[in-house]
């Protein structure tokens, strides 16, 4: 069928997108295959560009009468966000743990795969080291305006914001360096030229950069912290924080809603553990259980290589059984690594690392330290969130998939974070059919996991709409997971002071797709294929969850029509 004019100029409009992202995110450039040649500083400039961009993009897919496509959607989100890029870069502090993420990402995915072949590519490595100085030298001065505007650093996230740089800036000795493999296609006078410029740059600019940051942070950073934590202290805060509700839900729902949605579910959960407890022959209450749990050998690894060995082992369990849930699987293999150091002080877990052309393998990348603090109770749901069936059947697959725009390939998984985190979620809970947690303890695991991460629409909604204190959700969250003191500490000041917000998607995303299954077995009967639900989930793209019910709907009726 020939194209209409609506969808040559949709699609034009997402190229234009597409082109705009890729030049202001090297992550996204990367992807797509083009050179890197600049990072972005992280200036109020950059975020007016973005808005100023974003509202002639909606402007011009507003007046096209092909609005409902998924193309057409997920355009028009990116497009919505984009226009309030002005607004929302002054609600993230930039040297929070997670906002640093991209830093050593550029280490993993620009600096350290970087090949010279000639002068322009010496050039553009210099440029590009000189970039990340600037990154540094932007960040400070973003914390000098948001404390001038009222938006001070929280004193409580101090330590965390000053340990995550302090080894960002031991790691940066080694960050820029070039071996002579990487060098070999240029002459020794070159290679000398080259590791004597990187030297100067680093030694003249990027560690004095990264000093003057640290001065910020203990010195007037410090004196005008403010003692609370959370969106709802800043004039503007609440608006901005009901806006990002929406924005990572993906669907109209209010915070108050999440927050009884959160403590229903906790309650559920609750219920369900004291049930496992139960059928295990246990007599004491949940307290005794998790002191006996936290002490037993058998939840605790003695190093690294060990909780990597218990993640292998839970996916092996579910591999033979996987073509019973999924007719398409991404063909980029997967597996485990450990955390950069210079994050792991900042993250309370890790992340997983989608496949790229330097590096052909998805991972998850786990926090190896603290291990004896770290129960291991939920590593078997923890997999199979991150790797198998979880992000990486999503992701992995979601850029391997050429029918699909890039936009939503490629970028939009980071977006939508209902749609990436949701189905993660989900794919966690189907261990429970797929006999991934027919161990007691793995159940157990499980549902533990569920609840920490159900308990976040309390406290992430307490700490920015309702006024909690941080000591009220660590007292509750401590008191609703297995989390060890310094995690809950770290997770508390992640939704507070890093990405409030953020952890919503987890949750509201996986009740949405449990939702909408649900939907489609009822109405279907006999008639319903778990594998043609996941198609319809998975092969779409990522999109916003109203995008997602719709499709849905329409899997139903035509399934139905067809019956």
């Amino acid at each position: 069928m020939p194209e209409t004019t609506d969808s040559i100029a949709l699609r034009a409009l997402a190229d234009r997108l597409w082109s705009h992202l890729r030049a202001g995110d090297p992550y996204l450039a990367q992807r797509a295959g083009d050179p890197v040649t600049r990072l972005p500083h992280g200036t109020p400039e950059e975020a007016q560009e973005d808005a100023a961009f974003g509202k002639r993009l909606l402007a011009e897919i507003s007046a096209l009468s092909e609005k409902d496509s998924d193309l057409a959607v997920v355009v028009g989100e990116y497009a919505r966000k984009l226009a309030r890029a002005d607004n929302d870069y002054w609600w993230t502090f930039p040297v929070a743990p997670y906002q640093t993420y991209p830093w050593s990402l550029y280490r993993q995915q620009v600096f350290e795969p970087f090949t010279f072949a000639d002068g322009g590519d010496v050039s553009r490595y210099l440029s590009l080291v000189d970039d990340f100085a600037k990154t540094l030298d932007a960040a400070r001065g973003k914390l000098v305006a948001q404390a001038e505007n009222g938006i001070a650093v929280p004193r409580p996230a101090l330590p965390g914001f000053l340990a995550t740089i302090r080894a960002h800036r031991v790691a940066a000795a080694d960050f820029f360096r070039v071996d002579e493999a990487r060098a070999a296609g240029l002459g020794a006078a070159a290679r000398g030229n080259l590791r004597d410029d990187v030297e100067r740059i680093v030694d003249g600019e990027v560690l004095p950069a990264f000093d003057r940051l640290l001065d910020h942070l203990t010195g007037p950073g410090a004196e005008r912290a403010i003692e609370w934590v959370g969106l709802h202290q800043y004039a503007g805060g609440e608006d901005a924080y009901r806006a990002l509700v929406r924005q990572y839900a993906t669907y109209d729902i209010s915070p108050e809603r999440v927050h009884e949605l959160g403590l229903e579910q906790v309650a559920q959960l609750t219920e369900q553990l004291a049930d496992i407890r139960g059928a295990a022959g246990f007599t004491g209450d949940e307290a005794a259980y998790r002191a006996v749990l936290q002490a037993d050998d058998r939840f605790h690894a003695p190093d690294a290589e060990s909780v990597a060995r218990t993640y292998r082992r839970h996916i092996a369990a579910i591999e033979p059984r996987i073509g019973e849930w999924f007719s398409v699987l991404p063909k980029a293999e997967y597996g485990v690594q450990r955390l950069d150091a210079a994050l792991e002080a900042g993250m309370s877990y890790g992340y997983y690392e989608p496949p790229v052309a330097s590096n052909v393998v998805g991972r998850y990348r786990f926090n190896g330290s603290g291990l004896d603090s770290r129960a291991q109770i939920s590593a078997a749901a923890l997999i199979l969130h991150e790797l198998v069936p979880g992000h990486h059947f999503h992701l992995a697959r979601q850029a391997e998939d050429t029918g699909l725009h890039p936009v939503q390939a490629q970028a939009a998984p980071a977006e939508f974070g209902a749609y990436t985190e949701g189905w993660a979620e989900y794919a966690a809970s189907l261990g429970f059919e797929m006999g991934a947690y027919d161990d007691p303890w793995d159940a157990y695991g499980a549902c533990v996991h569920q609840r920490f991460v159900a308990q976040r629409l309390v406290v992430d909604t307490g700490l920015n709409l309702m006024g909690w204190s941080l000591e009220k959700a660590r007292e509750y969250m401590a008191s609703m997971t297995m989390e060890s003191p310094a995690q809950v500490a770290s997770e508390t000041l992640r939704y507070a002071t890093d990405m409030p917000g953020q952890c919503l998607g987890y949750r509201l995303g996986a009740t949405k797709f449990w939702q909408l299954r649900r939907e489609a077995e009822q109405e279907l009967g006999a008639a319903f294929d778990v594998r043609e639900f996941h198609e319809v989930v998975l092969g779409s793209g990522t999109l916003p969850l109203t995008a997602v019910e719709r499709n849905v709907a329409a899997y139903i009726a035509g399934r139905a029509n067809s019956a």
